[in-house]
């Protein structure tokens, strides 16, 4: 199964750690705790923020 979000990159809300290379991580997920920091991060659609250069 690929993933739900093809070409997004997640960082955790509370430290700012890069959560795609995480073992285990999985965008199917609705919540991903940082392996971190522990903070349960919310993986949506919702979260998703185009940035601008």
């Amino acid at each position: 199964m690929g993933d739900r979000f093809p070409g997004i990159e997640w960082y955790c809300d509370s430290c700012d750690e890069y959560l795609n290379n995480q073992a285990g991580f999985d965008d199917h997920k609705y919540i991903w705790q940082c392996t971190e920091c522990g903070y349960k991060n919310s993986i949506s659609s919702a979260n998703i923020f185009e940035v601008e250069d």
